[in-house]
């Protein structure tokens, strides 16, 4: 694929009559965003992908350049699974029981807001067009946060039926548990880019697009961002779920999947797909120059060409 790619930009890029075109070019991107993980038996974390940036480019015959700045923000949503768990306690008249724990439905979240340098190749036909390249992805901010529901109920060996619903012995159904949010650093990344799309100025009545179709050039994309190295940074984490026992009772903790223990030496990179709509405006050419040259006019030095005659 990469080297089809650069076969036609070089095809591109070649022309007998060689046309050059500068523009300044607004876009916004939306779409779906994937935070893949090497976690086993972990589900990768569906999310929200959305940029907005600015850019040169640079049109040379067919072939098309493009450098701007961008910021990303990506919204991921991991996955857990439900956990249940037994622990034996010992009750207040000395007999002993397991607490069941059952956590249920949880909400982990992660945010991730990088600035991007997109640097991308490709060309341009008609109404077609594609780019490919890396975009260089610094972060500048980054925090995750979880939370979730849990029940808890006891079990006697000696009673048929179990307790629930008794606070006063810390059997709860269906109680709020949840983190702080807590801050994450994600790592310097490299994302491969590709954008499949074309020109839509048509579909616009404008006077102005128009009068000068060329001059404002707006285009619509497919995208899709693929992250190259490791985004996951911290290590050290605390399990997913935990308990310590206190003076007033047991005390229950949940921590999110990117801080706790599970993602430690996981490897975690990003991908992303959606739509792109871009603005380009033409910037203004430079007008031709003439030279005025002493010598020749001196001579009585006349250009062949057009209706001009030779008189003898």
């Amino acid at each position: 694929m990469c080297f089809t790619f650069s076969c036609l930009c070089a095809s591109a890029f070649s022309k007998l009559s060689p046309e050059t075109t500068h523009f300044i070019s607004l876009h916004g991107d939306l779409g779906y965003s994937a935070l893949l993980n090497t976690i086993p038996g972990q589900q990768h974390a569906p999310g929200l992908n959305t940029n907005i940036g600015a850019d040169y480019r640079l049109l040379h015959n067919d072939f098309l350049f493009s450098i701007g700045l961008e910021g990303m923000y990506d919204l991921n949503a991991n996955m857990l699974n439900e956990q249940d768990e037994a622990i034996k306690m010992r009750d207040t008249e000395g007999d002993i029981f397991d607490m069941h724990v059952h956590v249920n439905k949880s909400r982990d979240l992660t945010h991730m807001v990088n600035l991007n340098i997109p640097m991308l190749f490709g060309g341009e036909w008609g109404r077609f067009y594609f780019m490919v390249g890396p975009k260089f992805s610094l972060n500048l901010y980054g925090s995750t946060s979880s939370v979730a529901q849990i029940t808890t109920y006891g079990e006697y060996d000696r009673y048929y039926d179990d307790f629930y619903d008794m606070p006063n012995h810390q059997f709860v159904t269906g109680q709020q548990m949840g983190s702080a949010t807590m801050p994450m650093k994600w790592n310097f990344n490299i994302m491969a880019h590709l954008e499949l799309g074309g020109r839509v100025n048509h579909m616009y009545k404008h006077k102005q697009f128009r009068l000068n179709p060329d001059k404002v050039r707006m285009y619509l994309a497919f995208y899709a961002d693929f992250g190259v190295l490791n985004l996951y940074s911290n290590r050290g984490g605390e399990p997913l779920f935990d308990y310590r026992e206190t003076e007033q009772g047991v005390q229950f903790y949940l921590q999110p999947l990117m801080r706790s223990s599970l993602a430690e030496n996981a490897i975690f990179r990003n991908l992303n797909i959606g739509i792109k709509y871009t603005v380009a405006f033409e910037l203004p050419k430079h007008g031709k120059s003439y030279i005025y040259d002493y010598n020749k006019a001196g001579r009585g030095y006349r250009k062949r060409g057009g209706t001009q005659s030779l008189k003898y």
